[in-house]
């Protein structure tokens, strides 16, 4: 029995006990209270029958039905003198009649319902339960309950019904919110366009906070406005699909901006639109020309890695492999030759970004491929050592990428005289293989004292002209600086539409910096170094301090092909820095063989003094001897139609600051030196700032430069010694 019951049937059996004793003793206090209670419940009855209101009438009178036939009873017994039996008898009787009829005498009491309310299963049931136990809005209830973000968030919308031919009654936002235990601020009710006052539209949303509005006009507000992430966009369809494996829960939203436009999209200004933080890499857009394609997770969804394997590597009916796993689970793909045939790329990661695990992906894919590949970095490394193991040629230093590159120029050549006999084009069907060139720290090979212009020139030329051979490069490094090569916007076409990845990069660098212009215009979210790592500036306020760290973000980037971007995590294969075993084995061809260049191709470039391990200095340019060239073994391995390949001589090089220079005869505006200048904006105005430092340049106004005045020339006197 409920514990309140228990007390009210208490509280009878004391009253009926003190009408058995006290009306018949001589106590004017006692009779006096027990008249004002009697008479102060009948008054307060008959006030209730004047408000002509029956159902809260009725109500009170269940609840003074107690106080009122107490005061006839005690009434009866102090008018008959003495103490006849009879009144111990009626004090009881009307006890017990009251212990009987304690349901009726709750003013909370109804009729009993024989047939339990039946509700849904899962969260559209408890909300119907929760309206239905709170009265918010009696013989009201909810239709077409639906979850506004995903499954794990309480906002929801639902239809308030009245019955037929009644209106709806008017919902205090306080009630509804305690109703359902959120904030007062959360709860909205609103008409529904195209019907009566008999249906209400519920919003509550204590997690987004919207004060009723729709996913439009949010989208409208922050989100489409001049300014804001996507201006002048449009939902086109919204979609919510429950966490999957370990993909979470996610709300997708598809807009588009008008015919004609194309999408800009601002990923800073998205995550404040949604109320997340970029760094929880819980929101991703994706932009295809008019389109972008806005998905929103519970959690972040790359947090698990997924292991490199040789089906993933090898390539597909579409010429493509599988680089990592997308955001959405799906297989991140890159192609190994670009639609004009090149195969040429980038990657780019500061460290710890999983750049070089990344490299090693690439090098097995290309060597499951039949591609053979020579690889060159900065400095020694020892997981690029570990690779080295299963490719062509592998070594470090600007002297060893010196003789890489004259070695390939070299094959150029030959492979020209070959396709002059044979007609050879080089494709995947040719019987000379495909060479990929991997420049590792490409920044630091091209600014070597040494050898850094020779480097810049050879690797211009294999860029412009490889495709013809069957030779591609990939430039790598925590960034790309492509000024020495010229900025030539031919030259980043042909490396945009090969291989692209980018993955952690300098926080605050533009992606556009950090490539050297080679991601385009593709708006790319920035990779912080830790899942959930930063602290809100409310906690920070308040003194919480994190001691839990988030997990690392190693392999997160973006492919990146012309302007399009998808989000991923490059596959996981174990690759140590202290030379321990690796498992670089299981992702290289099973037969352990390693694609080298033709015997054909070799002895050529033996025969030129260009194979060897290429740590040798380079011949003096004093030294007019020309290199030994050996003499075939048989006559079958001569190759009688090859002759050597013309010396090239190197052209004079004209930087970007000469370029300006030559151009600002006068004064000019930023916009008509970057016009009048080949390389990207970000190079010119890092020309203009050092040409300003230098003093080569004045700036007249914001924006206005000048040639730097010549300095006048003193001319000695008669007197002058």
């Amino acid at each position: 029995m409920p514990t309140r019951a228990k007390v009210e049937m208490a509280a009878y059996g004391a009253s009926a006990a003190t009408l058995a004793v006290v009306p018949s003793m001589d106590l004017p206090a006692a009779h006096a209270a027990a008249a004002a209670i009697s008479g102060g419940s009948l008054w307060w009855l008959y006030r209730k029958t004047k408000t002509r209101d029956f159902a809260r009438t009725i109500k009170s009178a269940q609840r003074l039905l107690g106080p009122v036939t107490a005061g006839a009873v005690y009434a009866t017994c102090a008018a008959v003198p003495g103490r006849p039996w009879w009144e111990t008898a009626l004090a009881l009787g009307w006890g017990g009649l009251m212990t009987a009829a304690l349901p009726i005498t709750r003013s909370t009491w109804t009729p009993p319902n024989d047939t339990p309310t039946a509700y849904p299963a899962g969260f559209t049931g408890l909300v119907m339960r929760l309206w239905d136990d709170a009265e918010v809005a009696p013989e009201t209830w909810l239709e077409n309950i639906e979850q506004l973000l995903s499954p794990a968030h309480p906002d929801f919308t639902a239809d308030i019904v009245a019955p037929v031919g009644k209106p709806v009654p008017r919902i205090d936002p306080v009630t509804a919110a305690a109703a359902f235990g959120v904030p007062t601020d959360s709860v909205t009710v609103t008409d529904i366009p195209h019907t009566g006052p008999g249906r209400m539209r519920l919003t509550v949303t204590p997690t987004r906070r919207s004060h009723g509005q729709s996913i439009e006009d949010v989208w409208a507000q922050k989100v489409a406005r001049p300014g804001g992430a996507i201006p002048g966009s449009h939902i086109v369809e919204v979609r919510q699909y429950p966490a999957q494996g370990d993909i979470p829960a996610r709300g997708m939203i598809l807009a588009a901006v008008e015919p004609g436009e194309v999408a800009r999209v601002s990923h800073g200004q998205l995550c404040s639109a949604f109320g997340v933080e970029p760094e929880e890499l819980r929101l991703v857009a994706e932009s295809r020309g008019r389109e972008v394609l806005v998905t929103l997770y519970e959690s972040a969804p790359l947090k698990a890695s997924r292991r490199a394997t040789r089906d993933l590597l090898t390539l597909d009916a579409y010429g493509r492999y599988t680089i990592g796993t997308a955001h959405d689970g799906s297989d991140a793909k890159v192609s190994m030759q670009s639609a004009a045939g090149t195969l040429h790329g980038f990657l780019v990661g500061v460290t710890g970004s999983g750049k070089t695990v990344t490299l090693a992906l690439m090098c097995a894919a290309w060597a499951l491929a039949g591609l053979a590949n020579w690889v060159t970095s900065a400095r020694p490394d020892a997981q690029m050592s570990a690779v080295g193991r299963h490719v062509d040629r592998q070594g470090s230093g600007a002297l060893f990428t010196w003789w890489m590159l004259k070695t390939a120029l070299a094959l150029m050549d030959i492979r020209g005289e070959m396709n002059t006999e044979a007609g050879h084009d080089f494709s995947a069907h040719s019987p000379y293989p495909g060479l990929v060139l991997v420049l590792d720290e490409f920044n630091s090979l091209v600014n070597d004292p040494a050898f850094g212009d020779d480097i810049a020139e050879w690797t211009d030329i294999l860029a412009r002209e490889g495709r013809k051979f069957g030779i591609g490069i990939v430039f790598a490094g925590q960034s790309l600086n492509l000024t020495k090569l010229g900025g030539n916007a031919s030259l980043r076409e042909q490396v945009q539409g090969g291989i692209g990845v980018v993955l952690r990069i300098s926080g605050g660098i533009a992606a556009r910096q950090a490539t050297g212009g080679l991601a385009g215009d593709a708006e790319l979210a920035e990779i912080p170094d830790r899942f959930n790592a930063s602290m809100t500036l409310l906690d920070r306020m308040n003194g919480t301090a994190s001691t839990v760290p988030g997990d690392p973000t190693q392999g997160v980037g973006h492919t990146v092909t012309g302007s399009d971007a998808t989000m991923m995590r490059c596959l996981h294969v174990h690759l140590p820095k202290d030379g321990s075993p690796d498992g670089l084995g299981e992702i290289f061809p099973a037969s352990g063989a390693i694609n080298t260049l033709t015997d054909r191709e070799i002895d050529a470039l033996t025969a030129l003094g260009l194979w060897h391990d290429w740590t040798t200095p380079p011949p003096s340019d004093t030294d007019d001897s020309p290199a030994p060239i050996p003499a075939p073994s048989s006559p079958a391995e001569s190759i009688a139609t090859f002759t050597p390949p013309p010396v090239h001589t190197k052209p004079k090089k004209t930087t970007v600051k000469d370029q300006i220079l030559a151009v600002v005869t006068r004064e000019m505006t930023a916009k008509e030196i970057r016009a009048a200048v080949d390389a990207t904006p970000g190079t010119v105005r890092n020309a203009l700032s050092d040409l300003l430092a230098t003093g080569k340049l004045t700036q007249v106004d914001h924006g206005l430069y000048a040639p730097a005045p010549t300095p006048a020339t003193l001319t000695p006197g008669p007197d002058t010694d």
